[in-house]
């Protein structure tokens, strides 16, 4: 009886140890895999400084290349609407002022085309309400292809004195076609990113000019884009926090974005928002087939312009100009 109870409390042993073998070599397998996946990570990162190292500056490539000539093609392109500071570290308190910069690098010249830009004396003041960066850019559309974009931040808090100032965001990363990361962590907080791959687009850059009557006293007004695919997400042209537009002496705005990607099959949307700034009365352009003043549509082109001059708030009436051009990376 002893034996065949010390051969049952032997198998038990050698089975729980065979377990416990499988337990460890998977435990190593997962530990192998994962210390590889941050070797690659960690090469592509080195790979991306590199790159971005031997790359440097600004880009020069302006938007309309081809607005006139009719040359080049349809192409992918990534659109940006929205770059949020969704959670700070414990060490920074809101708000914060913010400058520095966010730039993607495609294949077009692979130099930095900036969608956030600002010096330290202009820094963005953002709160835990409204923790969104405004974007100035692209400065031209981010073209796709299968070669990598790469996705260069650099943004820092400002202190009492620049020595005290503190990275917010650091990180350069890469972007192929079907990446699903919004998220980024680095430095002192994780932005959380609002863009879209457009296919088969074309650019559109957007001027709007007020041909009659004048902006109503006592409104902010807010102007945007939208494409009518993705109709629930805007691209912010510029929003005027009093009452007052920032006009140049020919009666143009000074939007602060420009460029917007728009699939050729689609339509592309400009609307204004104005809100009387005590909060009493609101005057919104709303995306409705059936309000036709407060919303300009666009079909797309292969090039050249069009222009439609029935944006209105009030007396105010605006003229949209969409200057459209393709893309060629041919340079």
């Amino acid at each position: 009886m002893e034996a065949v109870e010390k051969a049952m409390r032997d198998k038990r042993m050698e089975e729980r140890e065979k377990r416990e073998a499988v337990m460890e070599e998977r435990m190593a397998k997962k530990e192998k895999e994962e210390e590889a996946e941050k070797a690659k990570k960690a090469a592509m990162i080195k790979a991306a400084k590199e790159f971005v190292e031997e790359m440097g500056g600004v880009s020069n490539y302006p938007p309309m290349r081809f607005t006139f000539s009719g040359d080049g093609s349809t192409k992918n392109t990534l659109q940006f609407f929205s770059v949020k500071v969704a959670k700070i570290n414990e060490s920074l308190q809101w708000p914060l002022d913010v400058y520095g910069f966010f730039s993607v690098r495609d294949v077009v010249d692979h130099k930095r085309n900036m969608i956030f830009s600002r010096d330290r004396d202009n820094c963005q003041t953002i709160s835990q309400e409204d923790p969104y960066l405004t974007l100035t850019g692209p400065t031209r559309a981010v073209v796709v292809t299968s070669d990598p974009l790469y996705f260069e931040i650099e943004l820092k808090v400002k202190g009492t004195a620049e020595s005290e100032d503190k990275y917010l965001s650091r990180l350069i990363m890469t972007y192929r076609t079907g990446f699903l990361d919004r998220s980024f962590t680095s430095g002192l907080s994780t932005l959380e990113m609002a863009f879209k791959e457009i296919i088969q687009s074309v650019e559109a850059t957007i001027s709007v000019k007020v041909v009659d009557g004048s902006w109503p006293d006592g409104f902010r007004g807010v102007f945007c884009a939208s494409i009518d695919d993705i109709a629930s997400l805007k691209v912010k042209l510029l929003e005027c926090g009093d009452d007052r537009l920032p006009l140049d002496a020919d009666g143009n705005i000074k939007l602060r974005c420009k460029v917007v990607s728009v699939g050729l099959e689609g339509l592309l949307r400009i609307s204004v928002m104005a809100q009387c700034i005590n909060g009493d009365q609101v005057v919104e352009s709303h995306c409705r087939e059936d309000v036709k003043s407060h919303e300009v549509v666009f079909e797309p082109r292969r090039s050249g312009t069009s222009s439609n001059t029935e944006l209105k708030i009030g007396s105010c009436r605006m003229e949209v100009t969409v200057s459209w051009s393709l893309f060629s990376y041919q340079l």
